[in-house]
């Protein structure tokens, strides 16, 4: 019996343990930094896209009233060449007339059949209508010289649309990249994303009619809360539970202490027994040690799962938080009435209330824009309907605060997905290339309930905006 195995040391087991433990929770804080980095290159890539959607739009506007200055250019020079040319058919009349005199003066007047006093009146009539012809030519030269300098403008006018719409196809390209961008940083979501996409489209498929989609929307989002109160009271009881182990595992190292003090004591006061008592203690130990190890092992793949939450949890606060960051105005959306940006630049060809040609009236407004024109959110909001929907289109509804919702349709390319929070300005999509007159539809809803969107846009004078 004597050449058995020493005796299990409890406390270097669970030291070993403890520095386990020590390991995951730095893995676990690496995790936590990971998902604090991505929020925040989430948080700058949104504002650049912000920034750049809000350059695209300006440069829309620009290129739109450059082409109406070209066309303004282009009526006035029609006008003039028209005018110059029957001025110059005039000159040309009176001047091959004076001409014909200059050459044969002495013939010209013995052929008029009328008498000398009239001779010599017509001859002062001529000589008093020389410096008036004079001043036409004079005229004429300087309606030349305007003509000239109208198609010199319309050419400089051409460079300018020309730079103007390179620069504009540029961002264009600029977004497209970051939206790419954007899709790559967010992919660690995009299964639940997808997932949410998924129900939504099936409860578009459900909705009788737009008020029903609302309504289910509404449900859906109350879902949501619950889920994330159940979620939170899961992770607090689990908190609970790892300080629970963390207590345990503390007492287990004092009992071991004390066992071990107790079997030294034991050993000196009786020495023919400490063998019998030394096996005893020695399963004791080990089962202590495996139960520890057990209860370890079960509280590391506890702690795992709760990094991954936490890592969702911290990747979403912190999209909330740089979403705070960059609100605009960080007022609630019934403060915002005269302060929202179009969502694309353009003329108002279709207003709210107004009956259209099947006889309904309209309960939003439509907006004609340049054909590829962008598209950006009104205001801070979370995607909650992303795709085509009956008679709208391609359909995309942003859910603002206090019940108030706004809906998109008519966009050829939709950038964003189901369960993405936006912030205001952010790019949301794209108008088509292939439409003659592109038109984006907007919507306002408060509570279900359609709202004339007009008062709530940002009054704007320019041309391009009608």
């Amino acid at each position: 019996m004597a050449q058995d195995l020493p005796p299990l040391d409890p406390g270097l087991r669970l030291r070993e343990l403890e520095a386990e433990l020590d390991r995951s929770r730095a893995a676990h804080d690496e995790i936590r930094s990971k998902a604090a980095n991505l929020a925040e290159e989430t948080g700058r890539l949104r504002a650049d896209m912000v920034k750049t959607a809000r350059a695209a739009q300006e440069s829309e506007d620009l290129l739109s009233e450059l082409e109406f200055q070209l066309d303004d250019l282009r009526e006035r020079e029609e006008s003039r060449s028209e005018a110059l040319k029957r001025r110059s058919q005039q000159m040309v009349g009176v001047l091959t007339a004076l001409q014909r005199l200059a050459w044969r003066p002495t013939e010209a007047l013995i052929a008029q059949p009328q008498s000398p006093a009239d001779t010599v009146r017509s001859a002062i009539l001529l000589r008093a209508a020389v410096p008036q012809i004079e001043q036409s030519a004079h005229d004429l030269r300087g309606e030349i010289d305007s003509v000239t300098r109208l198609r010199a403008e319309i050419g400089e006018q051409k460079k300018r649309i020309a730079a103007t719409a390179t620069r504009l196809e540029q961002e264009h390209d600029r977004l497209k990249d970051m939206v790419e961008r954007k899709s790559q940083v967010q992919r660690a979501t995009e299964e639940e994303r997808r997932s949410a996409e998924l129900r939504m489209r099936d409860l578009a498929a459900q909705a009788e009619d737009l008020r029903d989609l609302l309504a289910r929307l509404e449900q859906e989002r109350e879902r949501r809360i619950v889920e994330a109160a159940e979620k939170a009271a899961a992770e607090k009881a689990a908190r609970e539970a790892e300080l629970a182990a963390q207590k345990a595992a503390r007492e287990a190292e004092l009992a071991a202490q004390k066992a071990a003090r107790e079997a030294e004591l034991a050993a000196r006061r009786a020495e023919q027994q400490a063998a019998a008592e030394a096996k005893e203690r020695e399963k004791a130990q080990a089962r202590v040690a495996r139960e520890a190890e057990i209860a370890a092992q079960a509280e590391a793949r506890e702690k795992q799962l709760m990094a991954q939450k936490a890592t969702v949890e911290a990747e979403q606060a912190s999209r909330e938080a740089a979403a705070s960051r960059l609100t605009r105005t960080g007022k609630p959306f019934s403060q915002m009435q005269g302060h929202l940006p179009f969502p694309a630049r353009g003329k108002v060809v279709e207003a709210y209330g107004q009956t259209n040609e099947v006889g309904h009236q309209t309960k939003g407004i439509s907006i004609q824009t340049r054909k590829g024109a962008q598209v950006i959110a009104p205001h801070d909001g979370q995607v909650v309907f992303a795709g085509p929907f009956r008679g709208y289109g391609l359909l995309l509804i942003l859910e603002h605060s206090e019940g108030y919702h706004t809906l998109l349709a008519g966009l050829a390319r939709v950038d964003s997905t189901v369960g993405q929070r936006l912030t205001a300005g952010e790019p949301v999509g794209v108008m088509g290339q292939d439409d003659a007159k592109p038109a984006l539809y907007l919507e306002l809803r408060h509570h279900g309930q359609p709202v004339n969107p007009l008062p709530w846009l940002m009054a704007r004078n320019n041309k391009a905006s009608g």
